[in-house]
Formats: structure tokens, C-alpha cells, sequence
């Protein structure tokens, strides 16, 4: 019971993913050089690999090592990474939010990535994000 109190649900890291995302632009394309200078121009003028269409969102969680990275397509066809969580307590935070969340919906958590990568995606489209 105490440990559900502070779980995080996967909603209150929408925020804290955008900002992460935001943080690490401008962004250059190593194949063509295309030059991305915010997380929505990305957004914008990038595709979801078709090839990870449903599981572009990664949750890494090896021997303790955990992060949370989004593949993205430039238009020459390079994939390109963004991480959505920067410090350790955040990312395990994460990738625990995301388990516990799949277990109570029933679902695999790689479903319950797709759904924050949507939810971030979506904010990120509907609002100047810009860095501040």
C-alpha cells in the first residue's frame, strides 16, 4: 500500500519527458546534416521508423542500468535517438511507473510506452516548445 502512494503514475512524467527531450536541442543529423533546432521542429520534420512503428519507445532495463530512448527518422532515412529521462532516479521512477502501470491495465508495458510516447508527442506538436 505505502508503495503505490509513491508511484508515480506515467501521466506526471509528460512533463518531466518533454523538458528532457526539449534539453538536448538543437540536434544535427549525422548522415545528411539536417539541423533540428527545437524537440518540435524534430517532431515536425522526423518520422516514427516504420520498422518500430508500435515499440519505438525502448525501455532498457539491464543490470540496473536503465533509460528510456525514442527513435525518430530523419528524411535521409537515418534514425536518430532522443532520451526521455535524464538523471537515474527519474528513469528507474519511469521504467517502474510504466511496469506497474501495464500490470494493473493487463497489458505488455511496451503498450503503456506507446501510449506516454503518443501523450508526449501530442503536447510537444500542441505547444511552442522552444527552449526556455
Amino acid at each position: 500500500m505505502e508503495e503505490n502512494k509513491k508511484r508515480k503514475k506515467i501521466e506526471e512524467f509528460v512533463e518531466i519527458m518533454l523538458d528532457a527531450c526539449e534539453k538536448q536541442f538543437p540536434k544535427k543529423c549525422s548522415c545528411c546534416g539536417r539541423y533540428f533546432d527545437t524537440f518540435q521542429d524534430f517532431l515536425t520534420h522526423t518520422i516514427i521508423p516504420v520498422h518500430s512503428k508500435d515499440h519505438s519507445l525502448q525501455l532498457i532495463d539491464s543490470q540496473d542500468l536503465h533509460d528510456v530512448i525514442a527513435f525518430r527518422n530523419c528524411s535521409c532515412g537515418t534514425t536518430m535517438t532522443v532520451q526521455c529521462a535524464v538523471d537515474k532516479p527519474q528513469k528507474k521512477d519511469l521504467v517502474h511507473a510504466i511496469s506497474e502501470e501495464a500490470r494493473e491495465r493487463g497489458v505488455e508495458p511496451e503498450d503503456v510506452a506507446q501510449l506516454l510516447r503518443d501523450e508526449v508527442i501530442k503536447r510537444a506538436k500542441a505547444c511552442n516548445t522552444a527552449k526556455r
